[in-house]
């Protein structure tokens, strides 16, 4: 059974200037333009930004009733993230060391939990299949992914909604991570013939995700890297002129390349190669959100490709994308 992507939507925020200060609400981002006028008030940014590239995917507005009956029923959402909720926690800490519990408002007690904005997404779209939020650092977005495959493979939806945002805390990092979210549509169906699948973006084609732990000496153990890569590599089956991108943190840099090295060598000995392997590691400025629109990217420019996130503590994900045809988790 083939999962295609049928479509994608994305609100991403680009590189301000240094004496921005990162608070509040994000003036790149304009909630009525992307929601309507109302009924986002209470909502934190990061649902904000999700109910914004969830809907934009589906071709339809926050505003728009919601699915029901039959459709509503094997539609789902999951959504991964890092940091939806820090802002939030993080403006109720002060305002419980501050003012106390009377400052809190009961409107916004909901946002407090990791949960909310995917379930927001779900309710605005109508979705009853499942709404999951899986919390991992930087692979959350690819995992979500796979997550959603494996519920379409296993018949617990018709299509899903994957899905990833992320508000980064004001002076994480020294403002050098960005607010995003994005979202595509995955659907069952047979592999488009030639001159069908109007309106597929891609089909996903197998998907990995691997920990890939620290030798006595502090560094990556070579045989866990070795293997790991390897099995990312045969998701791409010996393809040539493979687009690979491999998205991780600053501190995740030498991982990152060291990812890269190992999957472009595991293609070679395959008879595949890597279309660039000098520009293929890509820095994760959007945080989780970043491998999802790595994917996106790779599924609008067609050909093979293979999209890894790779977190500091180790942790990668890969997706394969191709033409659609026979799909292989592992």
């Amino acid at each position: 059974m083939t999962v295609l992507i049928t479509a994608a939507g994305a609100v991403a925020e680009e590189p301000r200037p240094a004496e921005g200060d990162g608070t509040g609400a994000a003036a790149w981002f304009d909630p009525a333009a992307h929601l309507g006028r109302r009924g986002w008030k209470y909502l934190s940014p990061a649902t904000r930004y999700l109910l914004a590239a969830g809907n934009q995917a589906l071709g339809r507005r926050h505003d728009e009733p919601p699915l029901t009956g039959a459709p509503a029923e094997r539609f789902g959402v999951v959504t991964g993230t890092q940091y939806a909720i820090a802002g939030v926690h993080r403006r109720m800490d002060d305002t419980l060391a501050t003012t106390g519990v009377q400052g809190i408002s009961p409107a916004q007690v909901p946002a407090f939990s990791m949960n909310t904005p995917g379930s927001q997404l779900a309710i605005s779209t109508g979705a009853r299949a499942f709404s999951v939020t899986l919390t991992n650092p930087v692979t959350a977005g690819l995992e979500a992914v796979q997550f959603a495959v494996t519920a379409l493979r296993t018949g617990r939806a018709d299509r899903v909604v994957a899905a990833a945002t992320d508000q980064v805390p004001a002076g994480e990092e020294g403002r050098d991570r960005y607010d995003a979210a994005a979202a595509v549509v995955l659907s069952r169906g047979p592999a488009p013939v030639s001159g069908e699948g109007v309106g597929v973006l891609a089909g996903i084609t197998g998907g990995i995700s691997r920990f890939v732990h620290r030798g006595a000496d502090g560094d990556r153990d070579p045989a866990a890297l070795a293997a790991s890569c390897g099995r990312v590599a045969a998701l791409a089956g010996g393809a040539r002129n493979v687009r690979l991108v491999v998205s991780g943190p600053a501190a995740a840099a030498e991982f990152g390349g060291a990812v890269r090295d190992a999957v472009v060598e595991s293609l070679a000995e395959a008879g595949g190669s890597v279309r660039d392997p000098a520009g293929a590691v890509s820095r994760a400025r959007h945080c989780s959100v970043s491998g999802l629109l790595e994917l996106i990217a790779l599924a609008r420019a067609g050909g093979t490709g293979l999209v890894v996130s790779v977190s500091e503590s180790g942790h990668l994900t890969a997706i394969a994308l191709d033409a659609p045809v026979q799909s292989e988790f592992h």
